[in-house]
């Protein structure tokens, strides 16, 4: 996962994530926050023009709950 992601994107992508899963509609994003996610391919506008996340980002919140279970 990319250094520069905060844990308030990280936070953000679990809020992504929480949605897509339950299959509603994503709380709104904060234009920066999409903005960088966007960038990195971890979430991205879909059919409805809600911000979703993507396998990427999926991906990336793995490898991150793998590295917290590792600092526990």
């Amino acid at each position: 996962m990319d250094s520069n992601l905060t844990a308030d994107d990280i936070d953000w992508l679990r809020k992504l994530k929480g949605a897509a899963d339950a299959k509603r509609d994503p709380p709104p994003v904060p234009a920066d926050i999409e903005a960088k996610l966007g960038t990195f391919g971890f979430a991205k506008p879909d059919r409805s023009g809600n911000f979703t996340i993507t396998s990427e980002g999926r991906d990336a919140l793995l490898e991150q709950d793998m590295r917290d279970a590792e600092d526990r």
